[in-house]
């Protein structure tokens, strides 16, 4: 087979051609989920959740107009963001920071960074962009923790933005990659309280099995792309540590009493693998 037939036969089989990809990259979905705890105070009943992950400096439309949009249009009572929102030297910086700065007047936004924030960004731009997200509320909960009140109850929601040794096969981590443990867990964010209800803002979801053992009743995360390329029932297949098959890629995945939120994320190349904005429910167990 020559190499022209056998781009047409690679091309055939992941079913991808370069106007569709662009469409579905310009193209982003709502994903729907819901996530019952008896933990969860009845105030909480019917919160609900916007999760955006891995923008990558990308803008939709104009000024992210469209994504702005339908984030809206879901009545978010927070938002999160779980890093790898800019990268590479941070083109569009300034249209992110908009974009913030908007969702900031539709209800408290909460972040914390991705790999690409702490390794792409000078330290005058990661200075610049954590000032101004500061400035229009945006709350940074790297490795930090704080409080949301319904009335006299609460929800717990912390961030662990844990540092590059602990990200494995990727550029400069390919070598003297650790592996993250529940005792690194604890060094970051201590130890969980049993009696709350918490939520766990951390950028890599593959670490979920050591979010369920502390504690995290739900956590959310990026990262991993969706697996990049998505094919029909495997669905995504690599993940940016040039793995296959990564085991949290997208959707709802359970331990026990803990769950991940998995998000697609928003930017990057993708192959039937359309960006993806987050809405979770949290919902009261009265049984």
């Amino acid at each position: 087979m020559n190499r022209r037939a056998s781009m047409l036969t690679t091309s055939f089989l992941i079913g991808g051609t370069l106007p569709q990809i662009c469409r579905e990259m310009s193209c982003p979905e709502v994903s729907h989920y819901e996530v019952t705890s008896a933990l969860l105070p009845k105030s909480f009943d019917g919160f609900k959740i916007i999760h955006l992950s891995d923008l990558h400096n990308k803008v939709f439309g104009k000024d992210n107009a469209p994504l702005l949009k339908l984030i809206a249009a879901e009545k978010p009572d927070i938002i999160v963001m779980t890093g790898d929102m800019l990268s590479h030297g941070a083109p569009n910086t300034d249209k992110f920071l908009e974009l913030v700065r908007r969702m900031a007047r539709l209800c408290p936004v909460y972040y914390v960074n991705g790999n690409h924030e702490l390794s792409d960004l000078d330290e005058d731009t990661f200075e610049y962009v954590a000032e101004t997200l500061a400035s229009y509320g945006a709350v940074c909960l790297d490795n930090s923790e704080t409080d949301i009140f319904i009335g006299e109850k609460h929800i717990h929601l912390c961030g662990l933005c844990y540092s590059a040794e602990y990200y494995r096969g990727v550029r400069e981590y390919k070598r003297g990659w650790k592996a993250f443990m529940l005792t690194d867990m604890i060094d970051y964010l201590g130890v969980k309280q049993p009696d709350e209800y918490t939520i766990l803002l951390a950028h890599n979801p593959l670490d979920f099995d050591v979010h369920a053992e502390w504690g995290a009743d739900l956590s959310f995360g990026g990262h991993v792309h969706g697996g990049s390329i998505r094919l029909p029932f495997i669905k995504g297949i690599l993940s940016p540590e040039r793995r296959f098959m990564p085991k949290y890629k997208e959707g709802v995945y359970r331990i026990g009493d803990s769950f991940l939120i998995a998000n697609r994320g928003l930017g990057r190349l993708r192959i039937h693998n359309p960006p993806e904005i987050v809405s979770v429910v949290l919902n009261t167990n009265t049984q």
